[in-house]
């Protein structure tokens, strides 16, 4: 039976920093991409009357806070806005308008501004590695800079994040910072006794290395030094204790727990969402603001201590070539990443540029970037540049984890990975396999344009995949790009076989979409009748899954992020006899 939930007017918990979820979701966020785009008409005309500065101006560490204030505006408006660029340019007033901002809010957010001219706004500024400097708009028009803003560490270690390798007694830590002497992760299973230390492997990239604008001009920002670092030979199940960075600062300590043996009956958990992008906790518009993905990032940190893997399934960001929008993201997963392994897919909006790789849509979806700050900046156990498909084991489970922007017919590169692989794993071990992509094999939509719609590149994913997902018995398969959630039966070529059950034999794939973490949800994509094998939609709420995975028993779970209740769940089983 074919189950819909809807949800109307959802009230909050009392007290509660959740955003409200509502059925009247528009097919944008309410920030109009081409605010951003004032400085290709901006006009320079300040008015010296205006006073406009902010306070404090030196900053000890990433995510404080200042305060901006201003009055004697003339003739205010609710579209006056407060833009935060960094750097400051040495044009003589201080802003770069060829530049897009970081961020801005309204000045219309201050209850005195539209009346009086005059008001004050808190934001919150993360360490990006340069100064800040406020600027004061009307229209597009530049009225007042501020004083600038300085941190005082530029080389402050930030936006740590874990990975796994192909190892399992092993693992990968990448941060960042401005400059560097011999960066290094230190770390031990006391806490800051550190019996072991590896150095890091440093890149970066330039606007040179991407592909098109906004990527490689207006939206670009030095993405600052990338720093790559593996702890190995890690004891199973023990708690590790580590610490990054170099002579010019450490990291506060984190820590993490490292992967059971490979024959381990212990339960995991695994969190798995799609499409999140990124939102600011000041309220502060960005290019691309995905509100709802603050409440999923609180959920899933309340959840650390019980918590082994997160995945997230491709369309990271929406960043879309603006650089800061991936320095807002990582400091958005920070507690997370830094606390257990965040697996990534990449999708569209990572990838999709005309003409740049073999099997990609010829679309501009990713804004120029082409896959680079993703590649750079997510350090992957994938087999070569710009091949963002790899596997991993990690208790029970073999994961697998393909890029639907590239080629996967027979005959390509990735399709001779994903055989090999599946060929290759030890059920014994890992009974459980799992299959993780961005674009989804079985989607209920009324999308079926040529060459990129929803159910075309379902049926290509299917006509190319799905007989070696049942000769090798996948169990599982996680896609997002569809910003909803979705499941259908255990299901092979179109029919339904025994729901919620595996034998040796494998019957079938349970294929869920999961890709309604915080971007826009697609509330109006559903065709007018629902296919036989579509068991549970909901496109009106956001959340994530989650999974407790043992040798016998896959517990799945969809659950809301705006009350963390479980909405949709069920169970599947292995034979061990």
């Amino acid at each position: 039976m074919l189950r819909q939930l809807i949800i109307i007017g959802v009230t909050l918990l009392s007290g509660s920093d959740f955003v409200s979820s509502h059925l009247e979701i528009t097919d944008r966020e309410a920030n109009p991409y081409d605010h951003l785009l004032w400085p290709k008409v901006a006009t320079v005309d300040l008015d010296s009357s205006m006073y406009f500065d902010v306070t404090p101006t030196q900053l000890s560490t990433s995510g404080e806070w200042v305060t901006v204030y201003w009055s004697g505006v003339s003739s205010p408006s609710s579209k006056d806005s407060i833009a935060v660029y960094s750097p400051p340019a040495s044009n003589g007033y201080g802003v770069n308008t060829s530049t897009a901002p970081i961020k801005y809010q309204y000045a219309s957010s201050s209850s005195t501004h539209t009346s009086y001219g005059s008001g004050q706004l808190k934001f919150r500024l993360i360490n990006m590695r340069e100064k800040v400097v406020f600027g004061f708009f009307q229209g597009s028009s530049l009225k007042a800079v501020s004083s600038v803003v300085e941190f005082s560490n530029y080389n402050e270690p930030l936006q740590g994040h874990l990975a796994l390798t192909s190892d399992t007694t092993s693992m990968t830590v990448m941060w960042t910072t401005k400059e560097a002497l011999s960066p290094t992760v230190m770390w031990g299973t006391e806490s800051n006794n550190y019996e072991a230390s590896a150095s890091a492997e440093t890149k970066t990239y330039s606007a040179k290395n991407m592909c098109g604008a906004p990527a490689t001009g207006y939206g670009y920002r030095d993405p600052g030094l990338l720093h790559t670092a593996t702890m190995t030979d890690l004891e199973p199940g023990y708690t590790y204790y580590y610490s990054f960075g170099d002579e010019y600062g450490y990291s506060p300590e984190y820590s993490f727990k490292a992967p059971p043996a490979a024959d381990s009956d212990s339960t995991i958990t695994v969190v798995a969402f799609g499409d999140m992008g990124v939102a600011e906790s000041d309220g502060s518009y960005l290019v691309e603001t995905s509100k709802y993905s603050l409440n999923t990032t609180s959920r899933i940190k309340a959840q650390l201590s019980s918590l082994d893997i997160v995945l997230h399934i491709g369309d990271i960001t929406y960043a879309l070539g603006y650089s800061s929008m991936w320095e807002v993201y990582f400091d958005q997963i920070q507690q997370i990443a830094t606390s257990v392994p965040f697996m990534v897919a990449i999708g569209n909006h990572e990838r999709n540029w005309p003409y740049t790789s073999p099997g990609t849509f010829n679309n501009s979806g990713s804004g120029g970037e082409c896959g680079i700050p993703h590649e750079m900046r997510f350090p992957m156990p994938t087999p070569a540049r710009d091949s963002p498909w790899y596997s991993f084991n990690y208790g029970s489970a073999h994961f697998i984890v393909m890029s639907t922007e590239h080629s996967f017919q027979k005959g390509s590169s990735q399709y001779s990975y994903i055989y090999s692989d599946l060929k290759s794993v030890n059920k014994t071990n890992t009974p459980w396999i799992i299959f993780a992509g961005h674009r989804p094999m079985y989607v209920a939509s009324k999308d079926s344009d040529y060459p990129d719609g929803h159910t075309v590149v379902a049926q290509s994913l299917r006509y190319a995949l799905e007989p070696l997902f049942q000769s090798y018995g996948v169990d599982l398969a996680l896609w997002a790009h569809i910003h909803g959630y979705q499941r259908t039966c255990s299901v092979y070529q179109g029919s339904c076989y025994s729901s919620g059950s595996s034998s040796s034999k494998n019957k079938g794939t349970t294929h869920v979409v999961v890709g309604m973490a915080g971007r826009t949800l697609h509330n109006n994509i559903l065709p007018s009748s629902m296919p036989s094998w579509l068991v549970y939609y909901d496109l009106q709420n956001y959340g994530y899954s989650r999974m407790n995975i043992n040798m016998t028993h896959l517990v799945f779970q969809y659950v809301h992020n705006y009350d963390n209740k479980v909405y949709d769940s069920f169970v599947l089983k292995k034979n061990t006899t």
